[in-house]
């Protein structure tokens, strides 16, 4: 097991978990957004003080690498990467937090409260199936609990649907609205985070080879 490096004063990464000067409060697997180079990702944060946090993201961060941490309750919290191992990173803030006010609220997995799941830009092609016919959609943006889509088809409809997306399984949902081409659906069973995280890198990874290395953030 990866012994736990992050030192809250963000003075001493390699110091040891006794010599902490304030103690950690814990929000494990706690969904949040993570902001760097212009593009957006969901992590975890497993904990987080005062003075900074640890979470598990899901590209590479550098030491050094500005960042932004976005919680439910609408805090925006600017620091810095100090220490990385694999995809665990450890991130001092450019100035202390309030840490009871930033967790006041939370991202939440349950079905009633998925409209506050975050959502990430990502833009695919798909198809959208309700059993009788289906229509070819384009991916705006997704989360655990559901994706905002648009078909040039005009054809879709409230109700049952299954939709599929490149490497994964189809996802069986529900349109709830529909906007001129744009619609929403809401899936029957969240995804696993993990699976939606390393989805999202993927494609982006794969958009990045496409075009030589250089991505456009969605």
């Amino acid at each position: 097991m990866r012994q736990e490096r992050w030192h809250a004063s963000g003075t001493d990464a390699g110091s040891p978990p006794e010599r902490r000067r304030q103690v950690r409060q814990l929000a494990l697997l706690r969904v949040a957004l993570l902001h760097s180079g212009g593009v957006s990702d969901i992590c975890v944060v497993r904990n987080v003080s005062p003075n900074g946090l640890s979470a598990r993201v899901y590209r590479k961060l550098s030491p050094g690498e500005d960042v932004e941490i976005e919680f439910r309750s609408g805090e925006l919290l600017k620091g810095a990467v100090v220490w990385e191992d694999e995809y665990d990173v450890g991130i001092v803030f450019s100035r202390p937090i309030d840490v009871t006010q930033v967790l006041a609220s939370r991202w939440s997995a349950q079905p009633e409260k998925r409209r506050a799941l975050p959502r990430i830009a990502v833009h695919c092609a798909g198809r959208l199936s309700n059993g009788l016919h289906s229509v070819e959609v384009m991916l705006r943006d997704i989360s655990q609990g559901g994706a905002s889509l648009e078909s040039g088809a005009h054809a879709v409809s409230l109700g049952k649907v299954e939709l599929s997306l490149p490497d994964l399984p189809p996802i069986a949902g529900v349109v709830r609205w529909i906007s001129g081409p744009n619609f929403g659906v809401s899936f029957n069973e969240c995804l696993a985070f993990e699976t939606l995280a390393r989805w999202i890198q993927a494609r982006r990874e794969g958009l990045g080879r496409a075009a030589g290395g250089s991505v456009t953030a969605a």
